[in-house]
């Protein structure tokens, strides 16, 4: 007898079974995604609260933060911001596919790299609040001595070297993700404001965490530290920023300015009793100088270059022991760093320092005063110099609460990437750093690519840069053969004609100075360079001709610019010329670029030109026209093109500082 098998389950039951299962996995689903959104939901709730809590916490601004709840603050954002990060990772790979979502698919598509962004720099955060917290204490008012504020500082950051470094590694996170994002025009208002304000701060941020790791030993934490502070006039231009004023040593212990001694530049030389070299063929030339001398040592644009002389000049007149690097500044840096200070007070000159009278005090302190004659008005007429850095001292070292670090770092920021700070050290590591910061105004050519730096030096005795403004027009021509530059500067002198001829280094203005603006109202005397790569050919240039009766030597000036090899991996093209009061003087410069476009194994090719700006000058128009080769393609170009005409690009930069442009074709 046989057992009959067991029917199979019927047509419906299997629709059944198959209708239960995916309605239980629509549940579940539905439950895990309900789970998601409300811990995405309290998670954001939590955000925002914290948020507030941020608002209220920055409102009286960095130096009296509360460190143990700024502490908190930022572990409990990042908490928020890795569980955000872990509920939303499921839907991360869609995010790229959502931009037609109405109003916030812009900002969908770029959600991965905006949460990269948001855990970088709350990595960056927490290890720098760690790291620097015992500097956030003693920045709060009635904390510790402020006597020793500097001191505990330089400490900080170097106990915080191993923060600082992580700091480092993930900030890099950071630059990456928004380097990602790239353009966001086309972002919600809000979110392209907060962009706007982070573009605007990262680079300050990037800047300060590489700066902090090399501080400690600059501040003198590993022994003393001796650095020659160079004070420039702009409004007597010179290549590293202005003529020579005064100069001292700072010296640093501990991250305390143990010491700071300030003089004339005319008290630093010893020419009587020591030889010292003849100066640099244009300086001899140009302006009848016999003797190479501390104040006419920034003579070329590269500060490193200069900044080795002075600082071996002022040992030499001084009988100092080697110094340990060079800090140059001018006018505009010290106004920048009495907005950041506040008033600061000269108890014996009677006055009160701020932003607003600075340049007019520094400018009336070379008045000549009654009963005195040119002589001891040129050996006194920087002394001013000396109580004022002095001031500046006193109050960094006894009111370091009182000062806005927010202010001062971004204005210090502005000092460096304007050039009106350069700092240079003989301390190989540090350099580096300083060096890849751009803060030592190194003048260093990339390679394949085009470089223009365009360096004016006063050789006529007077401040008549006040009143000389400038603008240039540059075209550039590729092709496969190679490429074609042509660069025409206008120089204009703003003061009227007061029809007085111009004689070169006029004593009797010097005899019979009524005040410092006098030595403005005079013609402009330039030894101009135009440093170009490597390898440049000038082809023509302008002949400026400057009559015997004007000048120094009795002698007529005619001739062409000269080609010179004086800086590593860049040609100079030297000239000289005369522009009177109220008049306006072009000079034209055309010349064969040597290899200044790179090309990838795609086959795209790559324009890159760095446009340099001199430190201490104004900042001025200047106007490119990039001509591509016949047949090209334009894939790229930063910054974006005023126009494009055909196959040229024009663009319209204001230089105050470093620029660059970019262009890729194929």
């Amino acid at each position: 007898m046989t057992t009959a098998e067991p029917s199979a389950p019927t047509q419906p039951r299997k629709r059944k079974f198959i209708w239960i299962t995916i309605l239980v996995l629509v549940l579940l689903l539905i439950g895990w995604l309900g789970l998601k959104a409300w811990r995405i939901a309290q998670t954001t709730q939590s955000l925002l609260a914290r948020q507030a809590e941020a608002e209220t916490l920055a409102a009286n601004g960095l130096a009296r933060l509360d460190p143990d709840k700024t502490e908190a603050l930022v572990m409990g954002v990042r908490s928020d911001v890795l569980t955000l990060q872990k509920e939303v990772a499921p839907f991360l790979p869609l995010m790229p596919y959502l931009g037609w979502v109405p109003k916030y698919g812009s900002t969908l598509v770029i959600a991965p790299q905006l949460l990269d962004m948001a855990v970088a720099g709350l990595d960056t955060a927490a290890y720098s609040i760690r790291g620097l917290k015992p500097a956030l204490v003693i920045m709060q008012p009635g904390g510790d001595s402020q006597e020793s504020a500097l001191t505990v500082l330089a400490q900080s950051l170097a106990n915080a070297e191993p923060d600082l470094r992580a700091a480092n590694d993930s900030f890099a996170g950071v630059m990456a993700a928004r380097a990602a994002i790239g353009d966001t025009s086309n972002l919600p208002g809000r979110v392209q404001d907060l962009f706007a304000k982070a573009d605007e701060w990262l680079p300050l941020a990037e800047d300060g965490l590489q700066f902090a790791l090399i501080a400690p030993a600059m501040m003198g934490m590993d022994g003393p530290r001796r650095y020659l502070v160079i004070a420039q006039n702009e409004d007597e231009l010179r290549p590293t920023g202005g003529f020579i004023s005064g100069a001292g040593i700072i010296t640093m212990i501990d991250g305390r300015i143990q010491d700071f001694t300030f003089t004339n530049a005319y008290n630093i030389d010893n020419y009587l009793e020591k030889p010292y070299d003849i100066p640099p063929e244009p300086l001899e030339k140009f302006m009848g100088l016999e003797l190479f001398l501390f104040r006419d040592a920034n003579f070329w644009p590269d500060f490193p270059t200069s900044a080795e002389t002075l600082m071996d000049l002022y040992s030499y007149g001084q009988d100092a022991p080697q110094l340990d690097g060079a800090i140059a500044l001018d006018q505009r840096f010290l106004q920048l760093l009495i907005e950041a200070l506040g008033t600061v007070t000269i108890p014996d000159e009677n006055l009160a320092l701020n932003a607003g009278n600075l340049t007019d005090a520094l400018r009336q302190a070379w008045g000549v005063q009654e009963g005195q004659n040119a002589q001891e008005w040129v050996t006194t007429r920087k002394d001013f110099l000396g109580p004022f850095a002095g001031a500046i001292k006193n109050k960094i070292e006894t009111d370091f609460s009182s000062i806005d670090l927010q202010q001062l770092a971004a204005n210090m920021n502005t000092a460096v990437q304007t050039k009106h700070l350069q700092i240079y050290t003989r301390h190989p590591q540090e350099q580096a750093v300083l060096d890849e910061l751009g803060w030592d105004g190194r003048l260093a050519p990339a390679p394949n690519s085009d470089f223009l730096a365009i360096v004016d030096t006063n050789v006529g005795y007077s401040k008549a840069n006040i009143y000389v403004e400038k603008t240039a027009d540059y075209n550039v021509t590729l092709d496969d053969a190679g490429a074609h530059a042509a660069l025409t500067l206008q120089y204009t002198h703003t003061r009227p004609d007061n029809g007085q001829p111009c004689i070169h280094y006029n004593i009797n203005v010097y005899n019979d100075l009524p005040d410092y603006l006098t030595l403005a109202d005079a013609c402009y005397w330039n030894y101009l360079r135009i440093y170009v790569p490597e390898g440049s050919q000038l082809i023509t240039s302008t002949v400026h001709t400057i009559p015997g009766e004007s000048h120094i030597f009795g002698q007529t000036w005619q001739g062409p610019a000269q080609v010179l090899s004086e800086t590593a991996g860049l040609t100079t093209f030297a000239n000289y010329l005369l522009l009177p009061m109220g008049q306006t003087l072009e000079s034209r410069y055309e010349y064969l670029l040597p290899t200044v476009v790179s090309a990838d194994e795609n086959g795209r090719k790559t324009y890159h030109l760095d446009v340099i700006q001199q430190a201490g000058n104004h900042s001025f128009p200047f106007n490119a026209a990039i001509t591509l080769p016949e047949g090209a393609q334009v894939l790229s170009a930063t910054p974006a093109p005023t126009a494009v005409n055909g196959r040229t690009l024009q663009f319209k930069l204001n230089i105050d500082t470093n620029s660059q442009i970019t262009v890729q074709y194929q």
